[in-house]
C-alpha cells in the first residue's frame, strides 16, 4: 500500500477566477495532485465572502464536501427550483451524480472548503452551468 503525506501550505493556491475568465471564482489548493491521487479528486477551495461555486452537474462523480472554515449556502437540485441549504464550518454535503449543485460563501471572513469527487474524471456537463444567482 502507498501513501502521501502532504502540508496544504506547501501546495500552490491557484487563483480560479483568472484561469475561467471568473466562471470559477474561489482559489484552490489541487492536493490531489501533491497526494499522486488516481481514482479520486482532492481540493481545498478558499473563498471571500460572496463568492461561489457555479451551479452544475456531473455525469458519473459524486462529491462529499467539508466546510473547515465559515458558512455557506448551498442549493441543490434543477436550476431556477433549486433547494438552498445552510451548511455551517464542520458540517458535510455531498452531491451526486447528475445532481445540480454550487454554492457560496456567506461568512464575513471568508471560508474554506475540502473537496473530494469519484471517479477522478472531468465529468462536468457544461450545459448545466448556472450563475448561483440563478439557480
Amino acid at each position: 500500500m502507498s501513501y502521501s503525506v502532504v502540508d496544504p501550505e506547501d501546495v500552490d493556491r491557484v487563483d480560479m477566477g483568472d484561469m475561467t475568465d471568473g466562471l470559477i471564482e474561489p482559489d484552490v489548493r489541487r492536493v490531489q495532485m501533491e497526494l499522486d491521487l488516481q481514482e479520486m479528486v482532492a481540493n481545498l477551495w478558499y473563498f471571500d465572502e460572496g463568492e461561489a461555486i457555479v451551479h452544475h452537474e456531473h455525469m458519473e462523480q459524486e462529491e462529499v464536501y467539508l466546510v473547515v472554515e465559515g458558512e455557506f449556502e448551498a442549493k441543490f437540485g434543477e436550476a431556477g427550483d433549486a433547494e438552498v441549504e445552510t451548511i455551517e464550518e464542520g458540517m458535510v454535503f455531498s452531491a451526486g451524480p447528475e445532481v445540480g449543485h454550487g454554492h457560496r460563501c456567506v461568512s464575513e471572513g471568508g471560508g474554506v472548503v475540502f473537496a473530494v469527487g469519484a471517479p477522478n474524471e472531468t465529468d462536468v456537463n457544461p450545459s448545466t452551468y448556472t450563475a448561483y444567482d440563478d439557480a
